[in-house]
């Protein structure tokens, strides 16, 4: 549900638990583009992606920015998103 609360789970949630906003290194490639925004995957649940999603009925919503080349990011989900009209 793309409504609700964002949050990243650390390593082990139940022991590490639950990013609301920070720096974290994800465990998928993002790009190199420094600064660039991401988005919540529209393909791979739980990812962050550097494409905006574009079809009819996606959800656009920022989850943070990209701070460098090791697919780090300043994880800080936006409280707003957008459903597109194709």
């Amino acid at each position: 549900e793309y409504r609700r609360q964002r949050q990243m789970c650390i390593r082990d949630r139940d022991t590490d638990g639950m990013l609301l906003r920070g720096m974290i290194t994800l465990d998928h490639d993002i790009g190199d583009e420094e600064g660039s925004p991401l988005y919540l995957s529209d393909n791979t649940g739980g990812q962050a992606t550097a494409t905006r999603p574009a079809d009819n009925d996606d959800v656009v919503r920022v989850v943070g920015y990209s701070i460098g080349t090791d697919d780090q990011i300043w994880f800080c989900p936006d409280n707003t998103w957008v459903v597109v009209t194709a």
